[in-house]
């Protein structure tokens, strides 16, 4: 490969890392504050409502609450199974690959500082138990508009679980960073 070949090629491998984001990139900041969220029972909620949460919207803004029945970009919706409310990975659903991975923590919100890099301790298929007062460690799916793998991790803390049909009301923190887990401002 000629010189010039070789520099080609490392701008666009530097030039893919850029878009991506990284800690040092300054265009990417952790967000100043967490936002609340609120998601509906996906099984008896009602249709017109949010009953799933898009992690990944956070890379290019904040996660979002989004319906299941006209969008399929979303990480984990929120159910009542057996009359107990859980997380539902989208790996939960026949269909969907199992892409993004939830793990409760033994901290409180503003002590969990890092998501998990071992991705073995993300549950990517089964339900996930909620309980109010419970901090969450989110993995989003993959970015499928990038050509390398790009993750963003979140933590939710379980504000309340209320109503008839149930709704979920969470405080999300998130860092836009590819692979970044860093979840501390």
């Amino acid at each position: 490969m000629s010189k010039f070949g070789r520099l080609g090629f490392a701008a666009i491998g530097i030039g893919v890392l850029a878009a991506c984001g990284n800690s040092n990139d300054p265009t990417r900041p952790l967000p100043e504050e967490p936002i609340d969220q609120t998601i509906y029972d996906l099984v008896d909620g009602p249709i017109n409502r949010p009953s799933s949460l898009n992690v990944l919207a956070g890379r290019t803004g904040v996660p979002r609450v989004v319906r299941v029945d006209n969008n399929e970009n979303w990480d984990f919706s929120f159910g009542m199974l057996d009359g107990e409310p859980v997380w539902l990975p989208r790996g939960f659903f026949a269909g969907f690959p199992s892409s993004s991975g939830i793990v409760e923590s033994d901290f409180d919100f503003d002590d969990v500082i890092f998501a998990p890099d071992n991705i073995d301790a993300y549950e990517f298929e089964n339900p996930v138990q909620i309980t109010v007062g419970k901090t969450y460690v989110l993995r989003s799916r993959p970015d499928p508009g990038l050509s390398i793998t790009c993750v963003i991790y979140a933590k939710a803390e379980v504000l309340a679980v209320q109503g008839d049909p149930a709704r979920l009301d969470i405080r999300v923190f998130w860092n836009p960073n590819c692979n970044e887990t860093n979840l501390s401002s």
